[in-house]
């Protein structure tokens, strides 16, 4: 079977480009002990890669939830999963221009941590309302990637658990299996 031109490109970014850099801002550091936002102001150099991370990250998934939004049968439903990708977005896009510093400005420190949090939140739930409109069209095709979904949430569960805060390895986690289940749903969407 021949790929299309246009899944290159969504295989070099979800399968390849956004792993790696992931995992090279990620580094060698303690996975459990620490996050991008402790990595992040470490040093310039860092900011400006977490700052592209984020762009890479944000850019991807803004893309593919919106195309997956206007694949929707139903204009609300259409509405509702672009209007959560646009927020995931904003959220992303606010957390990374607020520096994570909570020892000098404390607020704003919380602030980052809501808006970064926020922001996966809403990206699930904006893959959430894509998978159940495509789950009522076709019940057995979209079983499988609803409990994907639910495998994702169940994952960074478990792995804010272990050491009771957002960590690293939750970072990298989400990051590299919500890119992946986006790619997933659009290639399923389009087959």
């Amino acid at each position: 079977m021949s790929r299309k031109p246009g899944h290159f490109w969504l295989d070099f970014f979800a399968c390849f480009l956004i792993p790696a850099y992931t995992l090279l801002f990620a580094g060698s550091v303690q996975w459990f002990g620490t996050n991008f936002s402790v990595i992040a102001v470490t040093g310039p150099d860092h900011y400006r890669g977490f700052v592209y991370w984020g762009i890479l990250a944000g850019g991807y998934f803004f893309v593919m939830l919106s195309k997956l939004a206007f694949s929707l049968p139903r204009r609300r439903e259409r509405w509702l999963a672009r209007l959560l990708a646009v927020c995931a977005v904003l959220s992303l896009a606010y957390a990374l221009a607020i520096p994570y510093l909570p020892a000098y400005f404390p607020k704003y420190a919380a602030l980052h941590v809501l808006l970064a949090a926020g922001a996966c939140t809403l990206l699930m739930l904006a893959l959430l309302v894509i998978l159940l409109s495509l789950r009522r069209r076709d019940r057995m095709r979209w079983t499988r990637p609803l409990k994907c979904w639910g495998l994702i949430v169940a994952g960074c569960a478990v792995l804010f658990l272990i050491p009771m805060m957002v960590s690293t390895a939750l970072e990298v986690f989400f990051t590299i299996s919500a890119a992946l289940l986006a790619r997933h749903v659009w290639l399923l969407a389009k087959n």
